[in-house]
């Protein structure tokens, strides 16, 4: 089924969460799972914009077309609140970027003060008639729903991964030793075979751990992803100008990340709250 032309669209959406070890890591929230739980509500608000009962996406021709991620940029805040147990709320609302970009914004909240924010903007994708990873293709055929114009930290956000992605192939290592691995299929691909997006930000944490083997508490990861492997493919992470770059074994660079650890409050004053 093709998303419906031009549908009126619920542009909100709020779930609650009793936090428990799938939602936690020892230093506060665990990353891995925000990222998992706001993905799905944002394509769950694209299916829903679009009038579908679930999150499965063809284009005009029929062919299945997936929401892949261009950009994600997590902020977490120094909250002392004990959580495990404690009830958050997820506070989420998508937006319309331009032709073709999506973009959503999630606070989670307790008692009225923001945990954490998560902004996420996305691409419909295809892959060609290779079927290979390595040759996943933009799908501009997919109809889009109608959306509010992006507020302007999601403007920003986009135009700083545009950035990235315009300069991407002149990042060159910063050294020539890095952090490899071989992703494994059945714990770092999705549902159509695409390496999986929070498994980017845990490779960039595995090799900051790696060298330093202690890290500060997160405050915030941006990620723009530039590509993606195929499954016995390996990854190298390595310094660039802009962050850790992951190169895939063919030296192309398929994400940049840039980490910043608590040695600064996070959310700036300026910055809404929208957990009032």
């Amino acid at each position: 089924m093709a998303l419906a032309d031009r549908a009126l669209a619920p542009v909100e959406q709020v779930r609650t969460i009793r936090l428990g070890m799938a939602q936690l890591a020892p230093e506060g929230l665990s990353e891995q799972w925000l990222l998992r739980e706001c993905g799905d509500i944002h394509w769950s608000l694209i299916a829903e914009a679009a009038g579908l009962d679930r999150a499965v996406f063809t284009d005009s021709e029929g062919r299945p077309a997936y929401a892949a991620f261009c950009a994600t940029s997590l902020e977490v805040s120094r909250s002392t609140i004990r959580l495990q147990g404690a009830e958050v709320i997820i506070k989420s609302g998508i937006f319309r970027l331009s032709r073709g970009r999506t973009g959503s914004i999630h606070a989670v909240c307790h008692q009225g003060q923001e945990l954490a924010r998560l902004s996420m903007i996305s691409t419909f994708v295809s892959h060609d008639e290779s079927g290979l990873n390595r040759r996943i293709v933009r799908n501009r055929t997919v109809s889009e729903a109608e959306l509010p114009s992006a507020p302007a930290t999601l403007l920003a956000l986009n135009n700083a991964a545009r950035e990235v992605s315009k300069s991407s192939q002149e990042l060159l290592a910063a050294s020539d030793k890095g952090y490899r691995e071989r992703p494994c299929p059945s714990l770092d691909f999705n549902a159509v075979g695409l390496l999986y997006f929070p498994v980017f930000s845990r490779l960039a944490e595995r090799a900051q751990w790696e060298t330093n083997r202690s890290l500060a508490p997160l405050a915030r990861r941006d990620v723009v992803y530039l590509g993606n492997l195929d499954q016995g493919d390996s990854i190298e992470v390595l310094k660039t100008r802009l962050g850790m770059g992951i190169f895939r074994d063919d030296g192309l660079l398929i994400a940049c990340v840039r980490t910043s650890r608590h040695v600064r409050p996070v959310l700036s004053e300026t910055q809404p709250n929208t957990c009032a």
